[in-house]
């Protein structure tokens, strides 16, 4: 037996053991959640309630100007609205996922080019305090376009402001 690999399986054990209690600790995030989510070009305010001690749901506003998508159509302007479900497994990650509805404009010189965007969103963020930074997706369709209903993805990186107070 070569020095020192008796104690090298003790090692990782001892780390983990001495972070669990730092998780457990704080891991229950405030009862009222006001968040303040900016992108490129892109921004989000919404609000959430905790209803158990890693799980939240809540809803906010969205709206971007040309957001990355995979549309063969323009998409611009999207604004609407959004609930999810937030689940935080620890005070510094938050998974959410939930409905999307937006109207959005398909040209710039158009003031009756408007559609309709219906899918699902999902989003991970994770950061320490009120910052976190994170992805978020868009999956669905949009109707009303030139080209008719097409599926398609918006996605972006998102910074987040999040205030929570309350037991």
């Amino acid at each position: 037996m070569q020095p020192g690999t008796r104690y090298s399986s003790i090692l990782p054990l001892l780390l983990l053991a001495s972070a669990t209690p730092a998780l457990a600790q704080n891991a229950t995030i405030g009862k009222n959640q006001f968040a303040f989510d900016v992108g490129m070009l892109q921004g989000g305010l919404s609000y959430a309630r905790r209803v158990g001690p890693k799980l939240s749901i809540g809803g906010g506003l969205w709206g971007a100007w040309e957001p990355w998508n995979s549309f063969e159509s323009s998409f611009v302007e999207p604004l609407g609205v959004e609930l999810f479900v937030r689940v935080h497994p620890a005070r510094e990650v938050h998974l959410e996922a939930g409905p999307s509805l937006l109207r959005y404009g398909w040209a710039d010189d158009c003031s009756e080019c408007t559609g309709t965007f219906t899918g699902l969103r999902a989003a991970a963020m994770v950061g320490t305090g009120i910052f976190s930074l994170g992805p978020a997706v868009r999956y669905g369709r949009i109707t009303g376009g030139t080209s008719g209903s097409e599926m398609g993805v918006i996605w972006g990186i998102q910074a987040r402001l999040l205030f929570a107070w309350g037991e």
